[in-house]
C-alpha cells in the first residue's frame, strides 16, 4: 500500500557498505515508524549496542543473520521476525553470501541516520568499500540516542 502523498521509495543510500532503500520516514507516518529494506554484505557485523529511544525489528527476506539480543544468540532465516526492544543490548552478523531484510524502527527517526550517514546510490550494483566505520557510527550514535556497548559478533 502506498500512503497518499508519499513516494514508494524515498531514498537509497549505502550505509556502511550496505544498500538501504528507505521505504517510510517519520514525516510520512506521523512519527510512528520508519522502514528500510536493507541488503547486507556477507560478514557485516554491527557492534553490540543499545537504543534508548526506539525499538528495532528485522524481517529476514533472504540469507541468514545471526543475532545477539541480551544474553541470547540465534540465527534468523527467511520469514523470521526478530524484535529488538529499546534498552536491550543487541547486535547482528550477516552469514553466508549476504542477506536482505526489512528493518522496522518505532517510533520513527533512526531511519534519518541512515540517510545522513549514508552515501547516495548512483549504481545499486556497485557498492562503496565494504567496511564498517566505527568512528562514524559512534558520532551518529551520540546524535541519534543510542550507545555502542561492546564489540561486533565474531
Amino acid at each position: 500500500m502506498i500512503v497518499p502523498g508519499t513516494q514508494a521509495e524515498q531514498d537509497a543510500v549505502w550505509w556502511q557498505g550496505n544498500l538501504f532503500r528507505i521505504k517510510a520516514l517519520a514525516e510520512n507516518t506521523g512519527g510512528v515508524l520508519g522502514l528500510a529494506e536493507a541488503t547486507f554484505w556477507p560478514g557485516m557485523a554491527t557492534p553490540l549496542h543499545v537504543h534508548q529511544r526506539e525499538d528495532e525489528a528485522f524481517y529476514v527476506l533472504e540469507g541468514e543473520i545471526r543475532f545477539r539480543r541480551g544474553d541470547d544468540e540465534f540465527t534468523a532465516s527467511p520469514g523470521d521476525f526478530v524484535f529488538g526492544p529499546r534498552e536491550v543490548p543487541h547486535s547482528f552478523k550477516v552469514l553466508g553470501g549476504g542477506a536482505r531484510a526489512l528493518v522496522l524502527i518505532t517510533p520513527a527517526g533512526l531511519e534519518q541516520m541512515f540517510i545522513e550517514g549514508g552515501v547516495p546510490v548512483t549504481d545499486p550494483a556497485t557498492p562503496p568499500t565494504l567496511e564498517y566505520d566505527m568512528e562514524q557510527v559512534r558520532v551518529l550514535a551520540r546524535k541519534y540516542g543510542w550507545d555502542v556497548v561492546g564489540p561486533p559478533l565474531a
